[in-house]
């Protein structure tokens, strides 16, 4: 820029400011008194607009942001801890808050509480949320690392007619019902001593040698450690999960980021 369009400028300015903020010493602009604090407070306020570029930056990239999810004991140890890796392995500067809630209560957790989402089994209805297939699961079939049926590839349904078949607990279990509905097409009804409230208390009963147990490959994967098996089951028992949100309140860039993120990773294992 020439000096005649950078006197024209300055000129502008003090015109529209009405402040003097140059005076002419021996061929040079000095700065006035006026002009050095208009020069501190502009800085300050050039300063504020990166600022609102770099919040506008952390909106649109989830930085800083804070996701609260909800799920019973049956999803929380399973597809839940799968879902919120993916998540993360995405959007590391996302805070996330889980929380463990009865089956019964956590439509209203989530309708009328501090939760953005909720994960669950399905089938799952509740008038004050709205809730969505989030992916469809093939179980597998847990077993003592030593079982006679571990040496097998796949393990039929008919093949469990004697053994003890640690089940999820009945009140309000859906798989529970799946597996029963799976048993009784093959023309038999479980043997059942022992109910767990989650899949993960169901291998690690699994690994006590004190049963066999039906859960979801995600549950599976986490619990194989324990020294457990997993064969695939025919026919295939499947389990659906979902997830819910408030009817009442407008879905955030955060929560449709992790429907997107979840619906990718866990959609691998249907």
């Amino acid at each position: 820029m020439t000096q005649p369009s950078v006197s024209r400028l300055v000129g502008d300015l003090e015109q529209e400011l009405g402040l003097a903020l140059f005076v002419r010493q021996r061929r040079r602009l000095v700065p006035t008194i006026e002009g050095q604090a208009f020069y501190r407070e502009a800085e300050k306020a050039l300063a504020a607009v990166d600022q609102i570029v770099d919040i506008a930056r952390d909106i649109r990239t989830l930085k800083g942001t804070h996701l609260r999810v909800v799920a019973p004991m049956l999803t929380a140890f399973g597809i839940l801890p799968a879902a919120v890796s993916a998540f993360r392995a995405l959007h590391p500067h996302t805070r996330i808050s889980l929380e463990i809630k009865d089956l019964r209560d956590i439509a209203d957790w989530v309708a009328n509480g501090p939760f953005d989402i909720g994960v669950t089994a399905l089938p799952f209805q509740d008038e004050r949320v709205d809730c969505e297939l989030l992916t469809t699961v093939r179980t597998v079939l847990v077993l003592p690392k030593r079982h006679r049926l571990g040496a097998r590839r796949v393990v039929q349904l008919k093949d469990l007619r004697d053994e003890n078949v640690i089940l999820p607990s009945p009140s309000g279990n859906q798989p529970r019902a799946f597996i029963g509905a799976a048993f009784e097409s093959v023309g038999l009804k479980p043997h059942s001593m022992i109910d767990a409230s989650s899949a993960f208390l169901v291998c690690q009963l699994v690994a006590r040698g004190l049963g066999v147990g039906v859960v979801d490959p995600f549950t599976s994967d986490l619990a194989a450690g324990l020294g457990i098996v997993a064969r695939p089951l025919r026919p295939a028992i499947e389990f659906p999960f979902g997830l819910f949100f408030p009817k009442n309140r407008p879905r955030s860039a955060l929560v449709n980021a992790f429907v997107q993120t979840v619906r990718g990773a866990v959609g691998l294992r249907s």
